[in-house]
């Protein structure tokens, strides 16, 4: 299998801030991988170090294993939305397709962004949703291999969401890796089948969202209730509590012994349900762990 990407000993400071501290990993062709952490922990920064946007302090970065970066290998959807007047969305994708060696056809990019109806809009003109379609039309335009996108989704609605992650999906299948960021981390659990978690300038996790449950040995008992907080926080089985409009969530690490001393409370207690922690709050374990 080829290798897509790899990244070795990245490091990256701006003034005395320590940003990304020895990143290292790599990414197979073919692959989905999510680059996840909370704001601030390197994520831009990092994908604008391997696209060659801005400069690492030390370490390097390969491209499908070439010495030389070649930017008709990869597409970038950068987090902001790029807006010119007096250009329709049908001229800036034909313009930009000029860029590359070997370009999608015009119309198979209208496809995967959906934005057969909009051809003659001017750019400036579109809604946060239709630009969003139009910087992935625009990261598609060269036909590449790699593809970042960062918060892909922002500003479009459930459905043109939904469809979205069909079309990375098709793309998948055609042999397209990808590395994602984004804050809608349930639609990341859906589509990603590797996580990098970047915490504190380094990376603390890399893995299945699965493999990242069985190391926390950790799950989620969710219920609703009229019995206050401090009930819950008392069993000795239960790490931490959550409430919000009587609806608990209880992470345990012993999910026997946590049902056994719920079972004085059972009576004031609806809708029970045992299951993984979800990205959210694996995110939150691992953070834990960290400190």
């Amino acid at each position: 299998m080829t290798t897509a990407l790899e990244v070795k000993h990245i490091n990256k400071k701006y003034k005395n801030k320590v940003v990304l501290n020895d990143i290292n990993f790599s990414i197979q062709s073919g692959e989905i991988v999510a680059l996840i952490g909370k704001n601030g922990a390197g994520k831009s920064t990092l994908i604008n170090i391997i696209t060659k946007l801005i400069q690492q302090d030390s370490g390097q970065s390969k491209i499908f294993e070439k010495e030389k970066f070649d930017r008709n290998l990869i597409g970038v959807m950068m987090q902001e939305n790029i807006s010119l007047d007096r250009i329709t969305v049908k001229e800036i994708i034909k313009l930009i397709r000029t860029y590359y060696r070997n370009p999608m056809s015009y119309q198979a990019i209208l496809a995967l962004s959906e934005l057969q109806n909009y051809t003659n809009h001017p750019m400036d003109k579109l809604s946060g949703g239709q630009k969003r379609k139009l910087q992935f039309a625009l990261t598609l335009a060269g036909n590449p291999d790699l593809i970042f996108l960062d918060e892909p989704t922002v500003g479009m609605d459930a459905e043109s969401r939904t469809k979205f992650w069909k079309h990375i999906d098709e793309l998948k299948k055609q042999g397209k890796t990808f590395l994602i960021t984004s804050h809608y981390l349930e639609e990341l659990e859906k589509v990603a089948n590797r996580f990098i978690f970047l915490h504190n300038q380094k990376i603390i996790f890399d893995g299945s969202l699965n493999e990242m449950g069985k190391q926390l040995k950790k799950v989620q008992v969710t219920f609703n209730s009229e019995l206050i907080e401090d009930i819950f926080n008392k069993l000795p089985a239960v790490l931490r509590v959550s409430e919000l409009n009587h609806h608990y969530t209880l992470i345990t690490s012993d999910v026997n012994s946590l049902i056994t001393q719920l079972v004085p409370y059972l009576s004031a207690i609806d809708n029970l349900e045992i299951r993984q922690q979800n990205l959210d709050t694996l995110m939150d374990s691992l953070i834990r762990n960290e400190e």
